[in-house]
Order: C-alpha cells, then structure tokens, then sequence
C-alpha cells in the first residue's frame, strides 16, 4: 500500500521559514525497511549522495547534476536499519564558508552556523529526528550548536565518507546531528557497528577547560560551561589538571593552508572554465588561496599540525574526557557569515570525538551549548558519558513555528 510519508506536513509547514532542504523524496513510503531505526526520518547534507537525489552540494556549479546512482555508505548503513531517508539538507558551497538561505528555527533573523546548515535547522524545527552532516572545520558542530542540536562528530576516519564530495580529505567528517543522544547512540551503532566491538573501559577522569584565546565567552554561555563542570563533578569523575595552552591562531592558519591547499585539488579545475563565474565569493578566494600553496608549503604545515596533535593529546594523557565550549555565545544575527569557529577547528585538526550538548537558554532566547571531547576512538565511552550528562541538563525550549 502507498502511503504518504508522515514528515511530509512538518516539512511543508516549516520550510518556506527556515528553507532547510535542497532536495525532498517525494516518493511514497512503500519500500522502506523495518529495522532499530524504523519511523526515524533523515535528512542528507547535500555533498552526500542519496539514490535517486541530485548532489547539488549548495553550488549552482551542479544545478544540473543527474540523481545519484548510489547511497552514500553512510546513507546506505541507516536505510538499510529502517530509516526513512526524506530528503537533502542545504549546505554552504561545497561546505565552505559562504552562508545559505537557511535560518534558525529559533529566530530566522539569526544564522544556523554552517556548513551543515540544513541538518541543524530541520533537526532543530523538528523536521527530521536525524541529520548527516560534515566537519571540516566547524561545520558540524557549530549548526548543533546554534540551533539547540545534539551534535556528534566521531574521530577521524571511523566513518566512510565513500559518497561524499571532498572539501580536505585530511580533516573530512562525516558526523550525526539530532535531538538527542540516545538517538545519535542509535544512528551509529548502525553505521560504524565495529566501534561497539572494541573494549570500551569506563571514563574516569575529566578537564574542564577552555582554549587561551582573545575571544571570551559571554555571560550566558560561561554560566553554562560552569553549570556544566559542576555536573560532571557530580557524575563523580576525578578532575585532573592539564596543560591548555595551546595556539589557537597557530594551528587554525596552518588548518587554513592545507585546507585551501586540498580544497583546490579537489575543485580547482573550475577556475579554469566557465563555472568560475558561478562559485560563491568566499569559496572562490580559498579556491585562488589553495592553487597558491605549493606542495612541499603543505606537507610542512601539515607536519606542523600532526607534531601539534601529538603534543596536544601527549599532555593530556591522563584525561579521559575534555568538558569545553564549542562557540562563545549562541547564534549570532544573519551578518555574511556561517559564526565563529576558531575554538573547534583545533579540535578537527586533533582528530578526536566531538559531541555538542544543549545546555538551557540564555537570555536572548538562544539555546546554549556545551562541548564534550574525547582522545580519538574513544567514541562510544564519550557518548555514553554524553547520554549521562545530558540527563541533567537544563531545559531547551523548543522553538515555534514563526508567524506571517
């Protein structure tokens, strides 16, 4: 029997606010799975390939790209535990840094970060239970974040990105936004089971810290880190005290080098054909940026960023858990923009697991965020851990639809 897909009204009554997809299955529901995942709808940032759906990956470069052959592993690893795959989610070019038509559902006057603005904007509106997204930067995190979002960007390299468009493979991944953690547990047990099958010993230790950087929490959001290191400590973890003070503007301008640097190898053929007059000013400057750098410029820098990573996660190899904050305060107003993502572009660099974590309103009405961070592939314990603390969390407001 067909049947119209439930998501199907939440969408039409949301999406001339927020304008979170790119692409909708407007097929009907015969032919869907049952499995763990049944009745969860999900929507696909538009760099990974959905059967049947165009990657149109936000540029107007591949307006006219053909459906997809095939899905995505990661696409393919949901479907197939029953999952409803709704549809593609905006994204910024390329999931670079030039902004989209998407809004926050909070406030359509305010940025749902970038580049997976769509996965966080139709998880936040309640669109879909699920949302693929990627980090290269911030581009996960940040729109979990902003829009009130459990977001989790597993350690490099744990999930395939098989199906998925390039921006730097070197710091390339695929991650999971949704409205809670026991979701994102749900959604990657399925798509990277082999991680459950490691030993998985219990976390023991934490820090409570934040990057030494020029720019300083606001109020609302250093209430909430301080709230937060409180309840870790009441979860009963021994805190441990560690160095810190790494250079943030270092290793977010030698990111920035070697990202141009792929991002160009990747897509530079295009500064040579007509489709350069279609890219989208910023990406068009880190494509220019990135045919620049020479090979040998990029390996130094990238053996500037592996020495970091080993110093970084040497000097906290007493810690289990890093309790931090993934931006300085909540969504900012529309400004060019996808928000500040210096605090977690380290963080991509280090390689580790990354979870957002709301953490109660500030006074503006924004939701804020807390941040989990783990040594890498010590996904799963960082999740569980996550699952604990977002039990005491304060509550989230969901947001309302807006009014004409």
């Amino acid at each position: 029997m067909k049947t119209e897909r439930p998501w199907r009204d939440n969408v039409r009554q949301w999406e001339p606010y927020i304008h979170a997809f790119s692409a909708l299955d407007e097929t009907p529901s015969e032919g869907i799975k049952p499995g763990p995942l049944s009745g969860l709808a999900v929507g696909v940032k538009d760099i990974i390939d959905v059967a049947g759906l165009p990657t149109r990956n936000g540029s107007d470069t591949c307006r006219d790209a053909p459906p997809a052959a095939h899905d995505a592993n990661v696409v393919a690893a949901l479907r197939n535990a029953g999952a409803d795959i709704i549809g593609k989610t905006t994204t910024t070019e390329f999931a670079f840094t030039d902004p989209t038509a998407c809004r926050n559902p909070y406030d359509v006057n305010r940025s749902p970060g970038g580049s997976s603005s769509g996965s966080g904007a139709a998880v936040a509106a309640g669109v879909v239970d699920i949302a693929l997204g990627t980090q290269t930067a911030g581009s996960l995190c940040r729109p979990a974040a902003y829009c009130g979002a459990v977001g989790f960007k597993p350690s490099y390299g744990v999930l395939p990105t098989d199906g998925v468009t390039p921006l730097a493979p070197s710091f390339d991944t695929m991650g999971i936004i949704a409205g809670f953690v026991g979701v994102v547990q749900a959604a990657f047990r399925q798509m990277a089971p082999a991680a459950y099958e490691a030993p998985h010993p219990e976390v023991k230790t934490s820090l409570c810290a934040l990057w030494d950087s020029d720019v300083l929490p606001s109020p609302d959001t250093s209430e909430a880190f301080a709230d937060a290191s409180n309840t870790i400590d009441d979860l009963g973890l021994s805190s441990v005290s560690a160095a810190f003070n790494f250079d943030v503007d270092l290793i977010v301008a030698a990111h920035r080098v070697v990202m141009n640097f792929e991002a160009a190898a990747a897509h530079g053929a295009m500064l040579s054909d007509a489709r350069v007059d279609m890219l989208k000013p910023k990406f068009l400057a880190g494509l220019r940026a990135g045919v620049e750098v020479s090979p040998s410029q990029a390996a130094d820098t990238a053996a500037i960023l592996t020495e970091a990573k080993q110093a970084f996660w040497q000097s906290l190899k007493d810690v289990d858990v890093i309790l931090t904050l993934p931006v300085p305060e909540g969504a900012p107003l529309i400004d060019g923009t996808t928000g500040y993502q210096d605090w977690l572009t380290p963080w991509t660099v280090f390689g580790g697991p990354l979870i957002c974590l709301p953490w109660g309103m500030d006074r503006l009405g924004r939701p804020r965020s807390v941040m989990l961070a783990a040594h890498p592939h010590k996904d799963t314990q960082l999740l569980a851990l996550a699952a604990q603390l977002a039990e005491q969390s304060p509550p989230l407001v969901r947001p309302h639809m807006p009014s004409l």
